[in-house]
């Protein structure tokens, strides 16, 4: 799996020149770089700070002055992992220092500097953005941030650009590739893809999947009686029947559901930094194989399951490429709420019922990473499509969440994005569903008008995540050229759909 969390360097300069308060001067600087390395740190984000080992007891001078320093601060965060940079301007210095240093470390770049009118932090912060665009020597200078006594939006914006250089260097997988049932918009241009957004893109068929499964059916069939005890002992229903969801299809689902998480043990042990997955299921699963893989995108983004702790890997269905993306996308930028995908399925000017046909991450059922509370909201019911297997449904719990897609107008790559709020699913929602009344469902309110939505949305599938997430997105949207389309702004909508901008 992809490191979790965003690694961002810290490195402060100081003006080269002697004064008479310089003394003063480096125990401000000293200050304001050690208070935001702690700021950060408590905002989940891991710090490389070459300071640390080159200004150790230091007594004179504590911020970066010279060329040479600049080299061994380049070579510690390079060795670190360091996914962007932090600039400390918190008095003046030489712009062409900072300069520097963004010349050769190449990654996305933010400038900070405190609102403090005792010291020359906005002069600097000024002439070393300024400096910056001149220059013009990477993209990551032109797209360069800047902040001032903002630790919380500085943050916001490591976790956006670093969960974009993490996407940059993930694997996705593909079982049983894309299109499926011919949905134009599903497919994409890889290797366009792999320049811009993603590090590989992996394509196995179900096959590998399958045979696996019957093997865990044949001969670890323990295994499956232990998911299936931890699930109802933990308060999950199953309502088997004798058609769609008989106790034959549901071991068969849970088999299919091991053997991915076998698989992906394996991809991991040869090296691939797995990213997020999709399993295209039809028709080879429901219709050939006679069992729906709608275990797999409800319990592979939860963090345990019979067999103990595992990790949450984002998962969508039929092979959609772009909503794979947006997933991982969301995961990474925050990793402690797994991803949820799912259909487009009904639309008011009230609310948006999204419902994928069969699986969802439970995650929603509770908001809670503890199977005794997300469990007993999760039904294993009979499936309305394919020849066999059951549905994971659910209702899902109020609270505040980003919905996300990265769709394409005319081969150009588009962030559909927007803050909406689930809402209770009660008796009045639930009875305006007829098919796929056994699936997940949650209700979201986006504000903004049926027709609006309706006209503008770019794919019949959505992604979500817990939380506002929309200015961490917006951050690695600007890094990756990719403009954002607001799935809550009706003249955002219209704007889209007349001009496709």
């Amino acid at each position: 799996m992809p490191a979790r969390g965003p690694v961002l360097g810290l490195v402060s300069f100081t003006d080269p020149r002697a004064t008479a308060f310089a003394l003063r001067r480096e125990r401000y600087i000293h200050s304001c770089h050690e208070g935001l390395k702690r700021a950060l740190q408590q905002r989940g984000i891991r710090v490389l700070d070459p300071q640390a080992k080159l200004r150790k007891g230091w007594k004179q001078t504590f911020g970066i002055r010279r060329p040479d320093e600049l080299q061994q601060c380049l070579t510690m965060l390079q060795a670190g992992g360091a996914q962007a940079v932090v600039m400390g301007c918190w008095h003046w210095t030489e712009p062409m220092l900072p300069l520097s240093l963004a010349r050769d470390l190449r990654s996305p770049i933010a400038l900070y500097a405190e609102d403090d009118p005792a010291w020359a932090g906005s002069v600097c912060l000024g002439a070393v953005g300024a400096s910056l665009w001149e220059a013009g020597i990477s993209p990551y200078a032109l797209t360069h941030t800047r902040f001032r006594s903002d630790p919380d939006g500085l943050a916001r914006w490591a976790h956006g650009v670093c969960g974009l250089h993490a996407l940059r260097h993930s694997t996705c997988v593909l079982w049983g590739g894309s299109y499926c049932l011919r949905m134009e918009h599903l497919q994409d241009d890889i290797p366009e893809l792999k320049r811009l957004l993603i590090g590989d893109m992996l394509t196995e068929g179900e096959y590998i999947l399958i045979r696996a499964a019957e093997a865990i059916l044949a001969s670890a069939p323990k295994r499956i009686d232990a998911f299936l005890k931890w699930f109802t002992e933990n308060g999950g229903q199953v309502e088997y029947d004798k058609k769609m969801a008989t106790s034959e299809a549901v071991r068969r689902q849970v088999a299919l559901y091991l053997a991915a998480r076998d698989r992906l043990r394996e991809l991991a042990q040869e090296g691939h930094s797995i990213g997020g997955v999709s399993v295209r299921c039809q028709p080879e699963l429901s219709e050939v194989w006679a069992c729906t893989g709608c275990l797999l995108p409800a319990f592979l983004p939860f963090p345990v399951d019979g067999e103990g702790p595992q990790p949450v890997v984002p998962t969508v269905c039929e092979g959609d490429i772009k909503g794979l993306i947006t997933a991982v996308l969301l995961h990474l930028i925050a990793p402690s709420t797994p991803p949820l995908f799912g259909d487009l399925k009904y639309v008011t000017d009230d609310l948006v019922i999204i419902s994928n046909c069969g699986g969802s991450s439970i995650w929603y059922a509770s908001r809670s990473n503890d199977p005794a509370k997300t469990l007993p909201a999760i039904r294993l019911a009979a499936q309305c499509q394919g020849a066999g297997g059951a549905a994971v449904g659910y209702e899902g719990m109020p609270g505040e969440l980003t919905v996300a897609r990265l769709v394409r107008f005319d081969r150009e790559y588009v962030m559909q994005l927007g803050l909406g709020r689930a809402v209770p699913v009660d008796r009045s929602v639930r009875s305006r569903i007829v098919w796929g009344q056994t699936w997940p469902h949650i209700a979201i309110s986006l504000g903004v008008s049926g027709e609006a939505l309706m006209a503008g949305v770019g794919s019949n599938h959505l992604c979500a995540a817990a939380g506002d997430l929309t200015t961490e997105i917006a951050h690695a949207c600007r890094q990756a050229d990719i403009p954002i389309v607001r799935l809550d702004s009706e003249e955002s909508l219209r704007e889209f759909a007349e001009t496709g901008c």
